[in-house]
């Protein structure tokens, strides 16, 4: 009897010694996976945040090569409408494309703004674009959003006379290659992301006096330098529209 119990302390034992080597070992993987998730998650967090900072306006190409074991960088189409009534002219820009990167593991809660203002209107010393993230269905997805629209008002004395300009620029992601294409997606690792001023789209009009800005249907409240622009000038202001095609593409 004695040798029986001794043999059942034993299993009893080697039992709990190994339930807890197991415990350790999945949690210890546990951990390695969450951490390296992590990692990843916030390099390519840096990287949306490079490109948000910079100044996109110019001829560019920036270059990144990120970790990509957990991390997919994608894009989405939202519809925000942008409709310009200019004097008796209507223009409409139809959606924007975001840049994304997404993680199935819990690395974000709720919805949170990572960089920017999540503005519809914003001055030209702002970027351009704001970052955020936000956890879903099991996943966490950082967006790069170039919605805002800049404006920058223009006080000119010439020769001629004096003026205003009022200029306003739109940013959106398209195909690397092809500025009428989303976002070209073939892989993961390596990211292109290219300004070609040459590819932008451009408009132009002269003696407005009356400007309104709309976004999904909704008149937006033009600022106070846009206001005394248009009321200070007795010809009218000239507006110019500006909308940058960026170029994407990872491999």
């Amino acid at each position: 009897m004695r040798g029986l119990s001794e043999l059942v302390s034993t299993v009893i034992l080697l039992s709990v010694v190994l339930t807890i080597s197991v415990s350790g070992f999945l949690y210890a993987m546990y951990y390695i996976d969450q951490n390296q998730a992590a990692v990843e998650y916030g390099f390519i967090k840096s990287v949306f945040r490079n490109i948000a900072v910079t100044n996109i306006d110019q001829a560019i190409r920036l270059d990144y090569r990120y970790p990509s074991s957990y991390v997919a960088v994608g894009y989405k189409v939202t519809s925000i409408n942008v409709t310009f009534v200019i004097g008796n002219t209507i223009i409409t820009f139809l959606n924007t494309t975001c840049l994304t990167a997404s993680v199935r593991r819990p690395l974000a809660q709720g919805l949170n703004m990572v960089y920017g203002v999540n503005k519809s209107l914003v001055e030209s010393d702002t970027p351009y674009m704001f970052v955020y993230e936000y956890y879903k269905s099991g996943a966490t997805t950082l967006v790069l959003d170039p919605s805002p629209i800049t404006f920058k008002v223009l006080y000119v004395n010439s020769t001629q006379g004096s003026y205003t300009i009022l200029y306003f620029t739109l940013v959106n992601f398209t195909g690397l290659n092809n500025p009428a294409k989303p976002p070209e997606i073939y892989g993961q690792g390596y990211m292109v992301v290219k300004h070609d001023p040459s590819k932008d789209l451009y408009f132009k009009y002269t003696n407005i006096t009356t400007i309104d800005v709309y976004i999904n249907g909704l008149r937006q409240s033009l600022p106070q330098d846009i206001l005394n622009a248009l009321s200070s000038s007795t010809n009218g202001v000239e507006v110019d529209i500006r909308v940058l095609r960026v170029g994407v593409m990872a491999s």
